[in-house]
């Protein structure tokens, strides 16, 4: 994409009134994912107000603007787009050699006397033309008046594992019907508990919403998350908290005046779920369009100049919205660690490719001249040798990230980070005494890079954790993980560590944890009577035909299978007749020991089977619970070994 630079010169800001007009010329403003595009003039009338657009910087690309932007002014209100010239809304426009300079949007008028306002192509803030702090030159865009807002911080009891319910409805909108919504990501904690406690798996969740558009779900999380929603197009963020009730509330779907309300049980963090600008940043999929790169793996020292100028605008952003619409400093917080965790994501992304190749270089280098297969080790390097190589890190991002602040933990990119920090930083030789050819499980460079990063106990804690999944260290006992965590201070640190630890452990095994989930409860009756035996739970009512293939193989084993194993079906008279019952037992004596079972409980049932890795299928629906309290993926493999004897 060619690219002209339009430099100005001495130019200062004039301001043009007459009766009916006021203009203000090349005002001042911060934009926000509008590389390459300036307003040059605004115009204020009593009908209207009137942006003038210059895309001299964006030759040979195309732009559009959506007929849902709209002005902001400092009260929060907004005014829809009314006219457009030099474009079409809605339609792509390619921008020539020459530039596009005659283009402009006129807006309902704002009110008179207002001093600063935003121009935001929304209602969907991903990837749009967003302009904060419009104003004259040189004025201060801080004008809005000190409120003492209620903080809401977070709580000790915010940090453990618990349910969180979230309902809500859709109303005023423009379509009659909804495909449904998507939760487009779930956290690292998040996933391993849900597997862990049986309620779902993947990587997000498709919710159902009925034709009233109302909609609900639960899910199970550690701490606080913010996750995002996507309704047809249409992203903002929530915020889960442990034990918490959330309800939503949204009008104008797909419109310029889209409202969002939020009620939650356990605080108020709405004015900056709804305000939020950051839903969607490009960089964090693909960092080669934000950072400077090379073919060679190296990293200049200008590369990491347009990422800090990227956190400076995005940090001022958020501090005018905390004063545009009063955060609390919680609030704030929440908006800025968001800004700091994904500038600090993309930052360990870009240095670990580099150090990647600059290891395998050494380790070729290394096997040539030894036999010896060391090829799941990887070189570190001193911070000197990786600078004479002309790699330039910087670490500037991690550092300033509050590690220490449990609210970080709240951000979407938090995770993902923790995640990828102990395999970037372990090409670089923190501590003198670490091995220079090693694996990441050197807990002397582990420890230095903490100290040296400000890191700390979310490192270290991800450390202990991941012990279990490093076939080449020395696993870690699990009695004396626990005891390492205990000593944490940080509460965030301290569940997310024991989340991936517990994970780690029983990696392989699922187990019902006691109190968790209401189809653990269920199925924990069912079992009780048969202690010390496998129990192979049948739903009757899904069995297609197959329940004579598994009977007549009951049959044939049947001496063999009832020293450890006791069939369990399980059924509700609303699908399976008690008469009917009687005559398949008939035929079918496997389902001598039927229990039947209120529909309430038959329905979480067949969430259990349907949901996660059960390998539920029509044909063999059968679930095992083994006498220690823990279940397998499916009792298909079990059943397996008598089907395959000759």
């Amino acid at each position: 994409m060619k690219k002209i630079s339009l430099i100005l010169i001495g130019v200062m800001a004039t301001i043009c009134t007459s009766a009916n007009t006021r203009t203000i010329e090349y005002p001042d403003y911060t934009p926000l994912y509008a590389d390459g595009v300036e307003i040059r003039r605004v115009e204020f009338e009593k009908k209207q107000t009137t942006l003038y657009f210059d895309f001299s910087q964006y030759t040979g690309t195309f732009f559009q603007f959506r007929p849902s932007t709209y002005l902001v002014d400092e009260g929060g209100h907004r005014f829809p787009v009314k006219s457009c010239k030099g474009f079409k809304l809605g339609e792509w426009t390619k921008v020539g050699e020459e530039g596009v300079t005659e283009v402009s949007i006129s807006f309902e008028a704002l009110p008179e006397g207002t001093r600063v306002f935003d121009c935001i192509e929304g209602p969907n803030l991903g990837a749009t033309f967003q302009f904060y702090g419009i104003r004259e030159q040189g004025q201060n865009w801080d004008v809005f008046p000190k409120k003492e807002v209620v903080d809401n911080p977070f709580k000790e009891s915010f940090f453990s594992i618990d349910t969180v319910y979230v309902t809500g409805r859709i109303t005023q909108s423009r379509y009659d019907r909804w495909s449904g919504i998507d939760r487009e990501s779930l956290s690292d904690s998040e996933r391993s508990l849900r597997v862990q406690y049986r309620q779902s798996e993947g990587f997000g969740d498709r919710i159902y919403v009925a034709k009233d558009g109302t909609f609900s779900f639960k899910t199970i999380v550690a701490k606080p998350t913010m996750d995002i929603f996507d309704i047809n197009g249409n992203r903002f963020y929530i915020l889960l908290i442990p034990g918490d009730h959330l309800h939503i509330d949204i009008k104008h779907l797909n419109d310029w005046n889209q409202q969002v309300t939020f009620k939650s049980e356990l605080g108020d963090y709405q004015r900056m779920l709804v305000n939020n600008p950051f839903v969607y940043e490009k960089e964090l999929y693909d960092p080669r369009n934000t950072l400077s790169w090379s073919e060679t793996g190296k990293l200049a020292a200008e590369t990491w100049k347009p990422l800090h100028e990227k956190q400076e605008t995005r940090l001022k952003v958020c501090r005018y919205l905390a004063g545009k619409y009063h955060f609390t400093p919680t609030e704030l917080k929440l908006l800025q660690m968001d800004v700091l965790t994904a500038n600090a994501f993309i930052s360990i992304n870009r240095m670990q490719s580099p150090l990647l190749f600059k290891s395998r270089r050494e380790r070729d280098i290394h096997l040539k001249g030894n036999s010896e297969n060391r090829t799941s080790l990887k070189r570190r390097f001193s911070l000197q040798e990786i600078q004479e190589d002309s790699i330039h890190l910087d670490f500037s991002f991690l550092k300033e990230c509050p590690w220490g602040d449990p609210t970080i933990s709240a951000a979407p990119w938090y995770e993902p980070l923790i995640r990828h920090l102990d395999g970037t930083l372990g090409y670089v030789l923190f501590h003198p005494s670490a091995r220079g050819w090693g694996n990441s499980d050197d807990s002397l460079n582990i420890y230095a890079a903490a100290k040296e990063l400000g890191i700390g106990e979310p490192l270290i804690g991800r450390w202990i954790a991941s012990r279990y999944n490093n076939p080449t260290a020395l696993a870690i006992p699990l009695n004396r993980g626990e005891e390492l965590l205990e000593h944490f201070k940080q509460p965030h640190s301290r569940i997310l560590s024991q989340v991936a630890l517990y994970e780690n452990h029983n990696s392989g095994v699922r187990n019902y944890p006691v109190n968790q989930t209401a189809a653990a409860e269920v199925i924990k009756k069912l079992v009780a009577p048969y202690k010390d035996k496998k129990v192979i739970l049948m739903p009757v009512s899904c069995y297609q035909g197959g329940l004579g293939e598994i009977d007549s193989l009951y049959q044939a084993n049947r001496k063999e299978m009832d020293m450890e194993t006791v069939f369990l079906p399980v059924a509700t008279s609303k699908l399976t007749r008690k008469k009917a019952l009687k005559e398949m037992q008939h035929d079918y004596p496997i389902l001598k020991n039927t229990v039947y079972m209120n529909g309430e409980d038959l329905l979480l049932l067949y969430s259990t089977f349907q949901l996660g890795t059960t390998g539920f299928s029509r044909s063999h629906p059968e679930l095992m619970i083994l006498p220690n309290g823990t279940y397998d993926t499916s009792a298909t493999p079990y059943l397996d070994k008598f089907r395959n004897k000759k």
